[in-house]
């Protein structure tokens, strides 16, 4: 409990605003600041850049989720023809596109849940599931999930510029594994209901 005060007191501090030198999780989070949880492996240092980094990204999910997909497509064009409405559009036609910024927004708000759930295991497992299960029934490969993923550090990472962290770049790419393990279970094991 005093680790999650800590982080509550670090978030309120200020020390989490953009152009800061000091990022929060490198602050005194407590004696379990660097312990792993024992599904997700991450600490709560890795935690807190998370949360720190989207909440960054969450004030404008509509513009990040167009730019995330632009990159996307871009740097993994395959994953373009999995949506028939962008195939042959233009990263200019797509900028304009409200369907792309439809499903931008639906995606990083997706994300936004994962975010806030870091510290329930258990509904941040339902939910990579349900991602999972819906993803597969569209006929989706599970290993597009593979592909995203260091597209969406990146993207971060350039996005978020003196923002980023070494720490945030751990903890972002050491949970998008787990995340993909669990969405890849999901596509092997699919539940009943």
């Amino acid at each position: 409990m005093g680790s999650m005060l800590s982080m509550v007191y670090v978030w309120w501090s200020g020390s989490s605003k953009v152009g800061t030198k000091s990022l929060s999780e490198y602050g005194d989070l407590g004696p379990d600041a660097d312990q792993p949880d024992a599904t997700t492996g991450l600490t709560l240092r890795h935690r807190t850049a998370m949360v720190r980094t989207w909440d960054l990204v969450r004030p404008d999910v509509k513009t990040h989720g167009v730019n995330f997909f632009i990159t996307l497509f871009r740097e993994e064009p395959i994953l373009k023809t999995r949506f028939k409405g962008f195939q042959n559009k233009t990263e200019d036609e797509l900028r304009a596109n409200r369907r792309l910024a439809a499903h931008g927004s639906t995606v990083l708000h997706a994300i936004s849940m994962l975010v806030d759930n870091l510290d329930d295991v258990g509904t941040l497992v339902d939910l990579l599931k349900t991602t999972g299960e819906n993803h597969s029934k569209r006929g989706i490969p599970k290993e597009d999930f593979e592909l995203l993923a260091p597209v969406l550090v990146a993207f971060l990472r350039n996005s978020l510029g003196s923002a980023w962290s070494p720490l945030a770049e751990e903890a972002w790419t050491k949970a998008l594994t787990v995340i993909n393990a669990v969405i890849h279970s999901a596509y092997d094991n699919p539940s009943d209901s």
